[in-house]
């Protein structure tokens, strides 16, 4: 061996870097367990892409980057720049509508996170230049399907803080809630959003008021299409169901209008306090 021999790099394999990831989650924490995201490139991220509100901490950005960089490892959609990675920041455009991408690198300071993002941009050094991550196909929603509630109506905080149903017998919720699952349905106000490795959907649950459709609903439920039927896994805050949803689509403004105004109000009021 001469002295300008180098002993070739070994890169990492899918199913390493998967292994590094963890779970399957898709969650916030599943992204930092494999990568530290430091504040200045998650700013710059921000800069480069349309602007929108992406919620205190950027939790939104956040849960768009866990599930797009989970999905890429997975379906192999990155490249090498010698010993980096580089992958799309999912279908994040500048403003002109150039893709944004980002690298990882090795993170030698800390045992926390195996990587780290260490670059945000819109022409990557790498060859060839990878593709967003896909997403998959949703099962089509009937809106005469069967409903079946998997969320335990008697030990509900969310459904107790409706004055209307706190003191109602179970068979009651019940049918509030099948009900308003139903209506949602037949109007076409579902929105979609991946539940670990589940493509499912979010209804909105007017519950008190249906005058309005672009309103914010009571509540939001989370439901599952098998065999046919339409399986209610858990209920939720309007405004929680934003960022799971957000991470599906390619802009905000593709969101359902109940769900930007149930954003929309939750920020006001965080601005207000």
């Amino acid at each position: 061996m001469t002295l300008t021999d180098t002993e070739p790099v070994q890169l990492p394999t899918r199913e390493e870097l998967l292994a590094e990831f963890g779970e399957a989650d898709l969650s916030v924490l599943s992204l930092f367990r494999f990568c530290f995201v430091p504040v200045g490139r998650l700013g710059l991220l921000k800069s480069l892409t349309r602007e929108e509100d992406w919620g205190a901490g950027d939790t939104v950005l956040l849960k768009y980057l866990a599930v797009h960089v989970r999905l890429s490892i997975e379906q192999g959609r990155y490249s090498f720049n010698d010993e980096q990675i580089v992958l799309t920041a999912g279908n994040l455009r500048t403003q002109a509508g150039v893709p944004i991408y980002v690298g990882l690198v090795r993170n030698h300071t800390s045992t926390e996170n195996p990587w780290a993002m260490n670059w945000v941009g819109e022409r990557p050094s790498c060859s060839p230049v990878p593709e967003p991550p896909c997403l998959g196909e949703w099962d089509s929603l009937d809106p005469a399907s069967e409903i079946v509630l998997g969320v335990d109506l008697e030990d509900s905080e969310r459904l107790e803080r409706l004055p209307e149903l706190a003191n109602a017998p179970a068979d009651l919720r019940t049918a509030a809630l099948v009900g308003a699952c139903h209506w949602a349905l037949h109007r076409g106000l579902a929105t979609e959003h991946r539940h670990s490795g589940v493509r499912s959907y979010f209804l909105p649950l007017y519950l008190r008021s249906r005058a309005d459709l672009c309103a914010a609903p009571d509540l939001v439920a989370s439901a599952e299409v098998q065999a046919g039927r339409l399986l209610i896994r858990f209920v939720l805050d309007p405004e929680i169901a934003y960022a799971p949803a957000r991470a599906v689509v390619d802009r905000c403004d593709l969101l359902p209008a109940w769900l930007r105004e149930s954003w929309r109000a939750k920020s006001s009021t965080e601005g207000e306090d």
